[in-house]
């Protein structure tokens, strides 16, 4: 395995994330992921990735400023998961010259592991983090690994921008980029339309029924039988930006107890769990939003999505200095 830096051990993460859990009833997608729910997130979102155009993309990075052959550039890739959204894309740039390392960055062992496997016949520079991206340690040991390079592209793919509370991930990147930095997110995107925008909207409420191994499988990892519950989704409002919020529940239908890790959790009848959050985006209010955290927009990269159910956008922003957000 190429070398890991574990900035973040994994029985602290454990332990932070099943408290909270305990505490809120609201589990951090992390969560599943230690867990060892990393194969089973693949098993339904690995398809999808496979089937965006690395190559479009590649000419896309290929026309900004920071990728150079003359610029070295840190690839850092935030809750890299399997490395399975960027392998192409860096094995064509190792192929044509351009200088640059791969950072993983990930609070779960399996998916660097998943990583590892991915990346395992590529020759150029990867080294992997386990690290929890809130910390301030992990700030620090990326200044110390990063400083050699010319440039840092920092990115987010497979949606993960849009599992965290936005002003708590904003205000993390915030903390973490430091001014000259770019930053490529990777979102879902409303349509502008009402029909479609309405489709996108069933489609979004219908994902515990779409997805039923996911969620049972994520159930399982918590010691839960399926049958002691129901599954649903709610549709609230964003109070940060203009988008559509997605959260994801089990309801109890009768009082029981269950097992999980840390010691027993008692659940009441009705009382409900929630197991998952994802976005839609209005693009010209995420836009606003970023540049309140010092994040300029760049540019865009709408990738062809061939048969997928809905469309993915990608942002590319620069970190600006502090307090010249727009």
């Amino acid at each position: 395995m190429a070398q890991v830096i574990v900035v973040s051990p994994e029985y602290e993460l454990e332990t932070d994330y099943l408290t909270e859990f305990q505490r809120t009833r609201k589990i951090r997608q992390n969560l599943f992921y230690l867990m060892d729910g990393a194969e089973s997130f693949y098993t339904y979102r690995g398809e999808d990735f496979k089937a965006l155009k690395w190559q479009d993309e590649y000419a896309f990075f290929a026309q900004q400023p920071f990728w150079q052959p003359d610029r070295t550039l840190a690839f850092v890739s935030l809750g890299c998961g399997n490395a399975g959204a960027e392998k192409m894309l860096l094995r064509q740039a190792h192929a044509e010259g351009y200088p640059f390392a791969y950072f993983g960055v990930d609070s779960s062992r399996t998916m660097l592991r998943l990583a590892d496997r991915t990346l395992a016949d590529e020759t150029f520079t990867r080294m992997f983090l386990l690290a929890d991206f809130s910390t301030a340690m992990l700030r620090q040991t990326l200044e110390e690994l990063l400083g050699i390079f010319d440039a840092r592209l920092y990115v987010m793919l497979g949606g993960t921008f849009g599992n965290f509370e936005q002003p708590v991930i904003a205000g993390i990147l915030q903390t973490l980029l430091t001014p000259g930095d770019y930053l490529y997110l990777d979102i879902v995107p409303l349509y502008g339309e009402p029909e479609r925008d309405q489709a996108l909207r069933a489609r979004l409420l219908q994902l515990p029924q779409n997805m039923p191994l996911f969620f049972t499988h994520l159930l399982e990892r918590l010691c839960i039988a399926p049958e002691a519950g129901e599954l649903y989704g709610v549709e609230t409002p964003d109070p940060d930006l203009e988008a559509w919020r997605y959260a994801y529940f089990f309801r109890a239908h009768d009082a029981f107890t269950f097992t999980c890790f840390l010691g027993d959790v008692a659940l009441k009848s009705g009382e409900s769990l929630e197991l998952l959050t994802v976005r839609a985006y209005e693009p010209e209010a995420l836009k606003t939003f970023m540049a309140t955290y010092d994040f300029e927009f760049v540019t865009e990269y709408i990738p062809d999505v061939g048969r997928l159910a809905h469309l993915w956008q990608r942002f590319l922003f620069r970190k600006v200095e502090i307090g010249n957000g727009k």
